[in-house]
């Protein structure tokens, strides 16, 4: 009987050559017995068969153990433990780091910086007509005329609305 298979069930390609390993997706961990120490180091890609496919993992951070296996489920007596990242997944993994804007002088009265920001701005009728008339802008001016003359608007407005009128 085979206590690879059982104990280490993933196949692992490093530089070409087949080992038996187990990976703890969660922890980013890699165990792989070995008699003859393989010829790896950070930054590494590795090659795990995944059933039909194959997952690329790079390697974050090493450890060679010598008779650190124990022999316990392998015949091999030394002990690789990798830190691997998955780079045959980050294309599909959305990002929620946050992007990091460093800003020296900002000036302004509405300024937005960021992701997903939605921007409101409150100004009161009365500055609206105000900037409206000393931009000179006939055709903006026309159109706020014809606004606050309807009688819906006028309503809601009440009693200012004619003076808003004069401004204009």
């Amino acid at each position: 009987m085979d206590f690879d298979k059982l104990a280490y069930p993933e196949t692992i390609y490093i530089d070409g050559v087949d080992h038996k390993g187990k990976r703890d997706m969660s922890k980013g961990q890699l165990l792989i017995p070995y008699s003859n120490e393989p010829d790896l180091g950070i930054g590494d890609i590795i090659v795990q068969k995944s059933g039909k496919r194959k997952i690329n993992l790079k390697v974050i951070d090493a450890s060679f153990l010598e008779g650190g296996s124990l022999n316990v489920g392998t015949r091999h007596p030394h002990m690789l433990t990798l830190k691997v990242e998955n780079t045959t997944a980050q294309t599909h993994i959305l990002s929620n780091q946050p992007s990091i804007i460093n800003i020296g002088s900002v000036s302004g009265e509405q300024v937005q910086v960021g992701n997903h920001n939605s921007q409101i701005s409150n100004i009161s009728l009365q500055t609206l007509v105000e900037h409206v008339a000393k931009n000179g802008d006939d055709e903006a001016k026309s159109t706020l005329k014809t606004l606050l003359q309807n009688s819906s608007v006028a309503s809601l407005v009440g009693a200012g609305a004619s003076a808003l009128l004069g401004a204009l």
